[in-house]
């Protein structure tokens, strides 16, 4: 009995600390996941990251968004250090100081709320620009429905063709939106960013809301968005010169991408640079 309360004890004492752990990488990833997974369909997210035969998809993409939200920590811990250490600070933030700004109580907790803060703000940001379906229905609109329907189908109805441009388009993204994170971590990281970018620091060129807590994410977001513009036209060019090759010589076509219904979306695939 005794042993029983002390194990309760032990319990209550640690529920706190647990509550108000901050969440690993893996486990923000996994929450990105989660949300990209209900987003897209089951179906397409397993397509998009797992591979053939294997039931692993999920665990694929937190190991690749992993590294998005390990440069999200990296950059919002940067972020508040530089607000920390900025004698100016009270002057832009209504005259408190960096804890009184950020922390509650004795404000020992100021660095990790604005950590917290700016890693929140820019994964709102980032997963707004992971939208694949969105980028298929512009594509669907473009080629029109028939074209897209050869573009991505592989069935023998094409009708899978949505749901295939969508995991197409969610593992390029999932690829650019880390290659992002990447080129913002280096621009954080850049001591001549101001002198290139009209005086203004980091935060103040990419942040939108009023805090720039955002920064990091719309910077992100900015350089994901350009990447999913390319990917589009250039998957867009290439159903147009699949189109071409097979109505100039069907025969050459054939013998290169085959007869069977997927066809067509491997010549695009061959052809999207």
């Amino acid at each position: 009995m005794k042993k029983t309360l002390i194990v309760t004890a032990l319990a209550f004492a640690l529920a706190p600390v647990a509550a108000f752990a901050t969440p690993t990488p893996a486990q923000l990833a996994s929450k990105d996941c989660a949300a990209l997974r209900a987003k897209i369909g089951v179906t397409p997210f397993a397509q998009a990251f797992g591979c053939v035969g294997t039931s692993n998809a999920f665990g694929k993409c937190v190991s690749k968004l992993a590294q998005l939200e390990r440069a999200n920590a990296t950059s919002s811990n940067s972020l508040c250090r530089t607000e920390q250490e900025d004698l100016t600070f009270a002057a832009t933030h209504g005259g408190k100081t960096f804890v009184q700004f950020y922390g509650t109580g004795t404000g020992k907790n100021a660095f990790a709320r604005c950590v917290s803060l700016k890693t929140q703000n820019s994964r709102i940001v980032e997963q707004a620009e992971l939208n694949p379906a969105q980028t298929c229905r512009a594509l669907r609109t473009s080629l029109r429905a028939a074209l897209f329907a050869q573009a991505f189908g592989t069935n023998q109805n094409h009708r899978n063709a949505f749901g295939k441009c969508v995991s197409l388009v969610a593992r390029s993204q999932s690829t650019s939106v880390v290659n992002a994170a990447s080129a913002c971590l280096s621009e954080l990281n850049d001591a001549s960013f101001a002198a290139s970018h009209d005086g203004k620091t980091f935060a103040q060129f990419y942040g939108t809301n009023t805090d720039l807590s955002n920064a990091f994410g719309k910077c992100v977001a900015k350089k994901l968005e350009a990447a999913t513009t390319k990917l589009q036209t250039s998957l867009s060019n290439a159903s147009k010169t699949c189109q071409g090759l097979k109505r100039s010589d069907p025969s050459g076509f054939r013998t290169t991408y085959g007869s069977r219904p997927n066809a067509f979306a491997k010549c695009v695939v061959a052809h999207t640079k």
